[in-house]
């Protein structure tokens, strides 16, 4: 088994996020080879070699950009202090995707197990024993009690990471949403009617000083607009959301998006 396969299986098995690169063509350079490959992982490089050092960088920054995005991508590079150009193709090895639903009523049971079909991960957060347990989420990844917000503090968020926020009332969705507003998540979602959220946006603008285009991250009133009554056709209105920013589709959100 070649030192490639043992990475990438590791990665697999870690649920990690990596960039395989893979030199597709060299134009006038010798420090590179045509199929020369480098894995980058946790901002560095994990398998191969890059001398030049203003090279390294170059492909470290296109890896990150790849994996922010989750886009796959042929890319031209210049080599520093060398004549002719690299074509590198960066192929984004993702994470699976984490969703954290905070919140444990009606809709978060249909939510998570809609979820676990697509195959995210699947967080519940909730300070209610009764309700966030394995009787009622036995296809979570995991079920957490405690103080929501608190909890939120203590939870890897990245790029990956898709957040729920449908709590029993806006008096627990506000200190989640002060935790994790500013976090690199791919998505937050919050519940609630327009009144509510626009009152809640003006607090944060008012007492947090928020700026506007932080506070246009939040899809909010969470979902997309296809005229929901039943918490199963909520919960599906809310992934369908998430899987239009995750695709980057154009079906119009509630909230605007």
């Amino acid at each position: 088994m070649s030192r490639l396969t043992e990475e990438l299986i590791q990665i697999k098995q870690e649920g990690a996020a990596a960039v395989l690169a893979t030199v597709i063509e060299a134009k006038g350079n010798g420090q590179v080879e045509p199929g020369a490959k480098w894995l980058i992982r946790d901002g560095r490089l994990k398998l191969g070699t890059i001398r030049d050092a203003g090279f390294l960088q170059a492909v470290l920054q296109e890896a990150e950009t790849r994996l922010r995005e989750e886009k796959s991508k042929l890319v031209e590079l210049q080599v520093p202090q060398a004549e002719g150009k690299i074509e590198v193709f960066f192929e984004v090895l993702p994470s699976p995707p984490k969703l954290i639903v905070v919140g444990a009523g009606h809709i978060a049971v249909p939510l998570v197990r809609f979820a676990k079909i697509l195959d995210f991960q699947v967080t519940v957060l909730d300070d209610r024993i009764l309700y966030v347990n394995r009787e009622r989420f036995p296809d979570a990844d995991e079920v957490v009690v405690g103080d929501m917000a608190q909890t939120l503090k203590g939870i890897p968020i990245t790029p990956s990471t898709y957040i729920v926020l449908i709590t029993r009332g806006h008096k627990y969705d506000e200190p989640c949403l002060r935790e994790i507003i500013h976090s690199p998540a791919r998505y937050i979602g919050m519940i609630g009617s327009r009144r509510r959220i626009k009152a809640c946006f003006q607090r944060f603008r008012d007492e947090e000083k928020i700026a506007e285009e932080i506070l246009q991250r939040v899809y909010a009133p969470i979902g997309l607009d296809i005229h929901t009554e039943t918490p199963e056709e909520i919960a599906l209105s809310i992934l369908a959301e998430i899987i239009k920013v995750r695709r980057g589709g154009k079906a119009q959100s509630l909230s605007g998006h």
